[in-house]
């Protein structure tokens, strides 16, 4: 394992540093502010006010921002438990009707320059839940308090964010080990969709283009003694950012943490790797009993790059993901539904690559085209999703695709495990209306 971590690492940094020494050095930011007839010192000082006066009233609000969101998104589809062929097309094994219909709300209060608080709710149909099926009198409100957290700083030295907020830690698209803080996974499905985050104490110092950051995580613990402690410093040469990390909690596994990132002419760069001793999942063994793994190295880490061209709309990435917690096959993910956890049989395997490409509005018309692709290289299964859509105008759009699962019996994509188990589809065909959806 040492020399499959050496080798990731000398790859990451040859790449990165490459990028680094492609790229033009940064302008001396001195150089905006010179002026060459500077005639009155004292309406320079006073220009000078003025302009500050102008930033600090940019950053105070006498009111209450408010803003949000609203999606409207239904889905038919057609799933088939096995590849059809042209005579028995109509055999589906699954017609459904999907209704996602979600809003957010969230206010922003700036009541001085160095004081802001910001909440923000999020709600979706059903919107009111029931704490057991049986008990039908019994509900309360679908409302969740995504975010609540206030902003202050000490001098313009010391900043603080202190409150539940969003943390992102990685530098991954669909896979990134590094972001060890975040309370839910990526859905490489949606991989810029927002990702709750924890109870924490955020304390950034920021040194010339560099930043350092100390979080104190405070999530769903009664002791102080479960606090846990991530710093994290980022470091800027050139266009190549390179941060360390680290993260400690009582009775989890700590880990280390190298993420950069740069870029090759058009070609953004990306890669984590991570080091922990112990594991914080629980695993199944050869005769299918669960145990854990507290005192070994594991090693975690990716690479990718994305393409971005803005003039064209089209959009591409790509990544590759060594999952040192992984299983070098399918063999036990069955056997382990139902014993593990279900967080425990997320990517199940060793070696992953995504990619997808995306061409929005082709030719500046009401065309687009999609393709997104993931693979699970340990057992040979994965999932292509190709579709096209339409834009009739800025509030009403639908696509058609299709999702397509391939490999054995078993195995990650085709196991049940991964969907819900009366549509265990290979094969899916929707059509998708998205209607009146837009942020305010």
């Amino acid at each position: 394992m040492k020399k499959k971590v050496i080798i990731f690492l000398f790859i990451t940094t040859i790449i990165l540093n490459a990028a680094a020494q492609e790229s033009e050095s940064s302008d001396d930011l001195d150089s905006l502010f010179n002026e060459e007839n500077i005639t009155d010192i004292e309406d320079t000082n006073k220009k000078a006010d003025e302009d500050q006066k102008a930033e600090e009233d940019l950053l105070v609000s006498e009111g209450v921002r408010w803003g949000g969101s609203f999606k409207s998104v239904f889905t038919t589809k057609l799933g088939y438990n096995s590849y059809p062929g042209f005579t028995n097309f109509n055999d589906y094994d699954e017609l459904s009707l999907l209704g996602d219909l979600q809003a957010t709300l969230f206010f922003d209060a700036r009541p001085q320059e160095d004081f802001r608080i910001l909440g923000k709710f999020k709600t979706a149909y059903p919107f009111t839940l029931r704490d057991d099926p049986l008990k039908t009198t019994l509900t309360a409100p679908n409302i969740e308090v995504f975010e609540l957290f206030s902003d202050f700083n000490y001098r313009d030295m010391l900043f603080f964010r202190v409150g539940k907020h969003t943390i992102k830690w990685g530098v991954g698209y669909f896979f990134s080990p590094a972001d060890v803080l975040s309370l839910t996974p990526i859905d490489i499905t949606d991989p810029t969709a927002e990702r709750e985050g924890p109870i924490s104490l955020k304390t950034q110092i920021p040194f010339y283009d560099n930043n350092f950051y100390l979080y104190l995580i405070a999530n769903n613990i009664t002791t102080p003694d479960k606090i846990a402690i991530a710093p994290k410093i980022e470091l800027v040469t050139g266009s190549v950012e390179t941060t360390i990390a680290g993260f400690y909690r009582y009775q989890m596994a700590p880990r280390g943490i190298l993420m950069m990132t740069g870029s090759i002419s058009d070609f953004n760069l990306f890669g984590e790797a991570v080091l922990s001793y112990g594991s914080d999942k629980t695993f199944i063994s050869g005769t299918y009993t669960p145990y854990s793994r507290t005192s070994e190295f594991f090693f975690s880490g990716t690479i990718g790059a994305s393409y971005i061209n803005v003039d064209l709309n089209l959009m591409l990435f790509a990544q590759y993901f060594f999952n040192g917690e992984g299983y070098p096959d399918s063999t036990l993910l069955l056997p382990a539904y139902g014993v593990l956890p279900l967080q425990d049989l997320a990517n199940f395997g060793m070696h992953y690559v995504a990619f997808s490409a995306s061409w929005i509005e082709i030719a500046n018309g009401p065309v687009s085209l999609s393709l997104l692709y993931i693979g699970n290289f340990s057992d040979m299964s994965g999932l292509i999703n190709p579709s096209i859509s339409y834009k009739f105008f800025d509030f009403a759009s639908v696509s058609l695709g299709s999702n397509i699962y391939y490999g054995d019996d078993g195995d990650e994509f085709i196991a049940p495990v991964m969907k819900l188990p009366e549509f265990f589809n290979r094969l899916e065909f929707y059509l998708q209306f998205t209607l009146g959806t837009g942020k305010f």
